[in-house]
């Protein structure tokens, strides 16, 4: 799985944490929605599962889907992979920070 060798390179400590999640790409008519399950997760990025298919590069929204009132958060797929056990797909998102403070 391309996601191998980007493990190596992770920032922080992961915690393994299974929750529902939907990952918003795109806005208006043309927003898709991806539904995904997390594999773990750290304060820099998380490791996703979902059986869509998506794209390194892409920006997405994550919404966690476990009925708390939480602010969606801004993340950037950094790489895409096939499951080794199924045909589902893994991914990567590292969280892009926001500015506390509007420009």
């Amino acid at each position: 799985m391309d996601g191998n060798d980007n493990q190596n390179q992770r920032k922080g400590h992961r915690l393994p944490v299974r929750l529902p999640y939907s990952l918003v790409s795109g806005s208006g008519n043309d927003a898709i929605v991806i539904n995904a399950e997390s594999i773990n997760l750290s304060k820099s990025g998380m490791r996703l599962r979902t059986d869509s298919e998506i794209t390194s590069g892409q920006t997405v929204e994550v919404v966690l889907l476990d009925g708390a009132t939480a602010n969606p958060v801004l993340a950037r797929v950094v790489w895409v992979g096939k499951s080794a056990e199924s045909d589902e797909y893994e991914f990567g998102l590292e969280y892009i920070p926001t500015s506390p403070h509007p420009v």
